[in-house]
């Protein structure tokens, strides 16, 4: 087996050859041809199991869906059409993705339920025996012509790579793909795990009413069967009545020869109920009840239909039928859901009968919602769930029978069979939710379930089997425990090598020893059977074993306890070496192991298996090899000397090269002498090695088994301190107060290599330094003049000390052009400060670039170079400044400037004029000063004919020049803005200028009103001067003729005023008011300026009102603006 199974598993799998409670299932899909709505499709699912186990669901090898289920919890598993159903022609006669695969760890109940409008079905799984090579199809023979009826056969494939192949069938069998029986004898197509092929024929062609019904499929792997009709009539001519008839088969090898069967809900004459019997061989006699004539004979492939005469009235309304044929065949029932004369024939049902054995399971645990199939009919509209459902039961005589723990009623059963004294039957009514049924003998159970519209049935249980001996708990003795599957029998008697094994009476055994088991069991009456026989062989031992090993290690196997001698060919290794090969010498089987990187220890392990020379139950044995790989452990070390003349002593056997013990070590300076081993290399000086820095030896440590390692010596001298030679440091004074002060720790970085390392001191003399005592010079020393100290460096590692004189100077001033600078600078602006730039005096000291500089206010600031001052200062009185001067390599230098300020002179009779427009004036800066020079040009104190504008002059005054600014500019004329005309008087409207202003109308007579009265109708100029009499302004106007009087009566004359001419100018204004002030006309450029006096489409009243007109004179700023007055008069 493919899965060691353990013993509760072996428990629950008991039925699991009898159909439903297996492991696997499937469903081969079907074609509907009913045309029918609403469809449903729903698996239920149970199981005996008390512990909760998940149903996985595939579709093409796809998981669709996972259902957990257990004892008293069935559980149903709603399906999508296009997984199991198909009304398109595309979907046949080619491979598909249709049907469904169920597969659990336990053992469970499946089937199929499903329905259309007026029609429904259930297929009862029959689980692994479904499967198989060999089948003949059957359906219900088509009784009435109708294009909404077939046949059809569905094959589902459950490995990859199946041939399946189709023979058999009438010649007149018209396919729905257009070929027939004649053009196409033979079908042959190859399928893959979880694909289908489904075949059909349409009922209304001659041919196909059962020419297609005993067709034989083979195939070279196993596949399930779903065969029918989708629609069915096989009562007779009723075009109008007809259902599902649909169950699966089983292969060919599953087949028996006696059968019962149970009467359905249809009367007996209607045709509706009955058996379908199909012969898979040649001469095939069947016989019903006590009939000693058989019915019918047929060749293998042929079918003959058992008319309801032959169900057998036993008492209490109770039919039952009694089949038994000469060779294996297939029986299918026929029946009716509904006992109504008017619909039994549109109720039939389809289900494949188990054969009879005394070896049927003595339980059915447990069936699901028994009562259940949505469907929607004429009669239920609205669908109906629950079913009235018969149970039908198969059992051997005598046997006691409970139904979910009761005994049924005396009057559903049992009832004897005509022609059997073995077998009775019970047919229980309106059972309903989940059904467990118990018998101490064989039982099989089927139902019949129906109403106005449906019928339909199936068997839960039926396969007789082989009994098999299945392992669990190991593969081997000890540790395999055998049982008998299924555990349905009486008695057990287990066998070693054909002999009985004492006390070995149960359903299981544990072997001890290895041989051959089988077990003979027996059950009620039947004959005792024997398994096949199941070879146990003992259990590899394992073992372990360890070596200590350097570089190889050879290993005989050996068994540790078995007398048998080993098979060189069997020894293999079974899990290489990390650390090294194993290698097996074919011949002999030892095995050499070798270590990959000797002188690198650790632990390596490899496992290797060999077999006895028994030829039938040969001991095997693993064996476990550690290898403790043994090598020295050593460590590089770096050994040190004192550096003299670039040569150091070094007492090579003092270095720690290894921690083990006891070895031997000797010595060589190249590492191939060391690996060698080259005797006339060795270093035989070891205690008193002389090298230079940097020299490396090999050590070469070796142990009593012959492990070497080589260890790396490393010869290194000490630092060795090196002073500068002749050293003299020149510092500056820097504060120049004639003292230098030096931190004697810069010095050391300066003057010593490796300054931390070592240890220093410095002496101001040599006596001193010689001596190492304490009179040591301070860190911060200072000196004013050249002086010379001593420096000593002692080493931390014990080598010679190391004394060197320093020399220390006092270093050079940056050379300057003069230490002290006086300059003037002037006010010139007169407000008693100057702002002066002090880096403009720089080149009067130096013109180095190098030289930088910094500005103090004191000589202190300068010479400590603290508070430096910006360049850019203020001068109100005489001010000293000090320059610090510095230059890299060169000490640092300060100079003073001395800055005195000197004030100009402005002119005070020089001011700004104002003069007429296109005028001349003169300028004049009075006398008093040095020099005169005019934006100009001029230079003298005065300018003449000077027009409008801006000028300057600049005066010197005590050697400073003062440049004063004087502007002329020009008065401004007036500005006439607006002409006011209220019928002859004439307001005018001025701005600008030197207020007060005179007007006047002919240049001659001048007034200081800007108002003329009387002023007759005509063009006019009106002229306009100020208060400095510089000149005139004029503007023309015109007193215009206004319309006064309109009479809007229609007659064609003034009907309107109209001052649409002026509506080129800007800005015009033209509004009308009556007599209290309220406009009544506004003009605009829609209505273009003309009033037809009307307000809102009416005339307004005659009346006198009051108007005025404005604008702006095209390119012109200056406002017109009229006002009259207007009679409006209706005649």
């Amino acid at each position: 087996m493919k899965k060691i199974l353990s013993f509760l598993f072996i428990f629950y799998i008991f039925t699991s050859a009898f159909a439903q409670l297996d492991r696997e299932h499937w469903f081969a899909p079907m074609v509907d041809r009913s045309g029918a709505p609403s469809p449903y499709q729903k698996l239920y699912l149970s199981t005996s199991r008390t512990t909760p186990f998940p149903v996985n669901i595939y579709n093409n090898n796809v998981l669709i869906g996972t259902v957990n289920i257990s004892k008293n919890n069935p559980q149903k598993f709603d399906v999508l059409r296009n997984y199991i159903i198909t009304t398109q022609q595309s979907d046949l006669f080619t491979p598909t993705t249709k049907g469904l695969y169920l597969k659990a760890e336990f053992p469970f109940y499946a089937n199929l339920r499903f329905s259309v409008h007026n029609h429904a079905e259930i297929i009862t799984s029959k689980g692994i025996p479904s499967t198989g090579k060999n089948f003949f199809t059957a359906f219900a023979p088509i009784t009435v012509s109708n294009s909404i009826l077939n046949f059809m056969t569905s094959i589902l494939a459950t490995e990859d790579n199946t041939t399946v192949t189709i023979t058999g069938y009438s010649p007149q069998v018209q396919f729905s793909n257009g070929t027939t029986g004649a053009t196409n004898p033979t079908m042959t197509f190859t399928l893959n795990k979880g694909q289908s092929y489904i075949i059909d024929g349409i009922g209304d062609m001659a041919g196909n009413l059962d020419g297609f019904l005993g067709a034989k499929i083979t195939s070279n792997k196993p596949v399930n069967v779903t065969n029918g009709n989708f629609n069915g009539q096989y009562a007779g001519n009723f075009s109008t009545s007809s259902d599902i008839l649909m169950d699966q088969a089983v292969p060919v090898d599953r087949l028996g020869n006696e059968f019962a069967l149970v009467k359905g809900n249809g009367t007996i004459g209607s045709n509706m109920e009955g058996a379908i019997v199909v012969a898979t061989q040649d001469n095939t006699q069947i016989y019903v009840n006590n009939e000693l004539v058989p019915v019918a004979t047929l060749n293998t492939g042929k079918y003959f239909v058992i008319p309801d005469t032959k169900y057998m009235l036993q008492g209490g309304g109770h039919y039952n039928l009694y089949i038994k044929t000469s060779k294996n065949a297939y029986v299918y029932q026929i029946l009716s859901g509904d006992s109504n004369t008017g619909n039994e024939v549109a109720t039939g049902g389809f289900n494949f009968i188990p054969a009879l054995n005394c070896y049927l399971p003595k339980q059915i645990n447990e069936l699901g919602f028994i009562d259940e199939n949505f469907v929607h009919s004429n009669g239920n509209p609205l669908g109906i769930l629950n079913i009235p459902t018969k149970l039908n039961l198969i059992t051997e005589r005598g046997a006691t029978v409970t139904v979910n723990g009761v005994n049924p009623p005396a009057s559903t059963g049992p009832y004897n069979m005509t022609g059997t004294n073995n077998w009775v039957t019970y047919g229980i009514p309106n059972v309903t939710g989940t059904i467990t049924i118990v018998s101490n003998k064989a039982i099989t159970a089927g139902i019949t379930a129906g109403s106005d519209a449906v019928g339909y049935g199936g068997f839960f249980a039926g396969f007789p089997t082989q009994p098999v001996i299945i392992k669990s708990g190991g593969d081997c003795s000890p540790g395999i425990v055998l049982t008998v599957d299924p555990i349905i029998y009486d008695t057990y008697q287990w066998y070693r090598n054909g002999n009985p094994v004492s006390g070995a009476t149960g359903s299981s055994i544990t072997p001890t020893q290895s041989g051959y088991y089988t077990c003979s069991v027996t059950m009620g009456s039947c004959a005792p059977l024997v398994t096949e026989q199941f070879k146990v062989l003992n259990c590899t031992k394992l073992t372990a074993t360890s070596y200590d090993v350097c570089t190889s290690q050879v290993i005989p196997p050996t068994f540790s306890s078995s007398s048998q001698t080993p098979v060189p060919a069997t020894v293999a290794i079974t899990t290489p070496p990390a650390l090294g090969t194993a290698v097996i010498n074919p011949t002999t089987g030892i095995i050499t192991y070798t270590v990959n990187t000797p002188g690198t220890a650790g632990t390596d392990t490899f496992t290797y298996t060999f077999c006895g020379n028994d030829p039938d139950f040969p001991d095997c044995e693993t064996v476990t090899v550690t290898i403790n790989i043994k090598a020295i452990t050593v460590t590089n070390v770096t050994m040190k000397a004192c550096d003299i003349n670039g040569q150091g002593t070094f007492n090579l056997t003092t270095a720690n090269v290894t921690a083990n013990s006891p070895v031997n070590i000797t010595y060589y300076p190249t590492l191939l002498d060391a690996q060698t081993e080259n005797p006339a290399a060795l270093i035989t000086t070891a205690n008193s090695y002389t090298a230079p820095n940097g020299t490396i030896v090999y050590a070469v440590v070796k142990n009593s088994l012959g492990c070497k390692s080589i260890a790396q010596i490393t010869l290194s001298l000490y630092n060795k301190a090196i002073v500068v030679d002749n050293y003299n440091g020149t510092f500056c004074d820097d504060n120049m107060d004639g003292t230098v002060n030096i931190i004697l720790s810069n010095i050391t970085g300066i003057v010593l290599n490796n300054p931390t390392y070592f240890a220093v001191r410095y002496y101001a003399n040599l006596a001193d330094a010689n001596a190492g005592n304490a009179n040591t010079l301070p860190n911060i020393w200072s000196y004013t003049t050249t002086t010379t100290i001593y420096i000593r460096v002692d080493s931390p590692d014990g080598c010679a000390s190391v004394i060197k004189p320093l020399q220390f100077s006092i270093g050079a001033r940056i050379p300057l052009s003069s230490r002290s600078v006086t300059d003037t600078v002037c006010d010139d602006d007169l407000d008693g400060v100057k702002s002066v730039n002090l880096a403009q005096f720089i080149p009067m000291f130096t013109t180095d670039p190098n030289v930088t500089y910094t500005f103090h206010g004191s000589l202190s600031d300068a010479q400590n170079d603290i508070n430096p001052i910006a360049a850019t200062i203020s001068i109100t009185t005489p001010q000293t400044f000090y320059i610090r001067f510095e230059k890299n390599g060169v000490c640092p230098e300060v100079a003073s400037i001395k800055i005195t300020i000197k004030v100009p002179k402005k002119s005070d009779l020089l001011i700004d004029q104002t003069i007429c427009p296109k005028t001349t004036t003169t300028l004049d800066a009075g006398p008093g000063f040095e020099k005169y020079l005019w934006s100009t040009g001029a230079t003298t104190h005065s300018i003449i004919n000077v027009p409008a504008g801006s000028y300057w002059v600049e005066l010197t005054f005590n050697g400073c020049v003062y440049k004063q600014l004087v502007n002329v500019t020009e008065y401004q004329l007036p500005q006439i803005t607006s002409i006011e005309i209220d019928g002859t008087t004439v307001k005018v409207g001025v701005t600008g200028g030197t207020p007060p202003y005179q007007y006047s109308l002919d240049g001659v007579i001048w007034q200081n009103s800007n108002i003329f009265y009387n002023v007759p109708r005509g063009a006019h100029n009106v002229m306009v001067r100020d208060s400095k009499l510089c000149g005139e302004v004029k503007k023309e106007f015109a007193i215009i003729n206004l319309i006064n009087t309109i009479t809007p009566n229609g007659d064609g004359r003034n009907e309107g005023i109209d001052y649409s001419a002026l509506m080129a100018n800007d800005n015009l204004v033209f509004r009308i008011f009556d007599r209290y002030g309220a406009e009544i006309f506004r003009g605009t450029p829609e209505n273009r300026y003309t009033w037809d006096g009307r307000i809102g489409g009416r005339y307004v009243p005659t009346a006198t009102y009051w108007y005025f007109i404005t604008w702006t004179e095209y390119g012109s700023t200056v406002s017109i603006k009229y006002s009259s007055w207007l009679l409006v008069k209706h005649r």
